[in-house]
């Protein structure tokens, strides 16, 4: 059987001291390093969480950005158009008009030419019908 003597009192006291101390260099040591690694990793996923929240907004903001300039490039490209097709309508406009202005300049010379040439060959024509009729009648006329 177990006897109650001065002993088992030494063991009681022996144990609560071991605990004690275990307390004492151990386990507050521990709970305190723990404490500290938990706050460390929340810290560190909260700046984690910033970092990602700044992270998206900027990729929205370039996102954004790069759309902006899209839509202006296009703009830009459609206006670039537009007046590159003003300018060709411009152009051939111009060119059509100095043609019509040169074919009306042909026209008439061709014009005075014929008119030149229908006179000499109507002043050229009696006196060729004086030849003929002479050659085909074999005599002159007057």
């Amino acid at each position: 059987m177990i006897d109650i003597d001065w002993t088992l009192y030494a063991q009681i006291i022996n144990f609560l001291l071991l605990v004690f101390l275990l307390n004492v260099v151990l386990f507050r040591p521990i709970r305190n390093a723990l404490k500290e690694r938990q706050a460390k990793l929340l810290a560190q996923e909260t700046e984690i969480n910033l970092l990602t929240d700044q992270g998206r907004s900027l990729e929205d903001e370039i996102k954004e950005e790069l759309a902006d300039a899209r839509r202006a490039g296009a703009g830009a490209r459609e206006s670039l158009k537009q007046e590159g097709a003003q300018a060709e309508t411009t152009l051939l406009e111009e060119v059509k008009r100095q043609a019509e202005l040169e074919w009306a300049t042909v026209e008439k010379k061709i014009q005075a030419d014929m008119a030149k040439a229908r006179a000499s060959l109507q002043t050229q024509a009696q006196s060729f019908a004086q030849l003929l009729a002479t050659k085909i009648l074999g005599r002159e006329l007057s």
